[in-house]
């Protein structure tokens, strides 16, 4: 199976940890680089493309700076019909981008918060096929100054774990959003197969 990388970074070595995740589970990715094609190319790429699966990558872009990647939002007009439909997970800066672009506020720290911690999956989301062979909590990893509180995400936006206060997993139409980064943790790779084949 060949799953879309979106890279929204600079440039391709930061997202090594994820083209590594993605060959673990025995896809092989196919490299899109955000930079530099206008949101228009990137969206007419990934239609035209027989690829379902892509993944957004987390970038150290400022979120409200002019010029940096966005996610193209038509992407998510298109309900599901058929099995040729999209699917999409947003990791981190590219979950961002999708949440600040539906009007949600967007808090930002003075320092990263860099490392590893333990997600706790609410009773009511555990049964979630994204969840599935994952132990609760899970172990993830994070490294991001902007973060969204739990409280502002409302319909059509799904939250289904928060850390802290701050909303960590949550699914929006055809896509799932994650402000850690999954590719960085054994759990967190398997939530990415789960994703693929759920």
């Amino acid at each position: 199976m060949h799953i879309g990388i979106v890279n929204m970074h600079k440039d391709r070595v930061d997202i090594t940890s994820l083209l590594e995740a993605v060959k673990e589970l025995g896809c092989s990715p196919f490299i899109l680089d955000a930079v530099p094609l206008s949101s228009t190319e990137l969206l007419r790429t990934i239609q035209h493309s027989p690829i379902r699966h892509w993944i957004f990558s987390g970038s150290r872009y400022h979120i409200h700076h002019e010029g940096v990647p966005v996610v193209p939002m038509e992407l998510f007009k298109t309900e599901k019909t058929d099995k040729t439909d999209k699917r999409f997970l947003m990791i981190c800066y590219s979950m961002e981008s999708v949440l600040v672009q539906l009007g949600f506020p967007i808090q930002e720290r003075y320092i990263n918060r860099k490392g590893p911690f333990n997600l706790t999956v609410p009773k009511e989301n555990q049964e979630h096929p994204l969840f599935k062979g994952i132990r609760n909590p899970m172990r993830v990893w994070r490294l991001h100054k902007f973060y969204f509180p739990r409280t502002v995400l409302k319909a059509p936006v799904h939250l289904l774990a928060s850390y802290n206060g701050e909303a960590m997993i949550a699914t929006y139409k055809n896509a799932v959003l994650v402000q850690h980064h999954p590719e960085k943790t054994k759990d967190g790779i398997q939530f990415i197969e789960n994703w693929v084949y759920s």
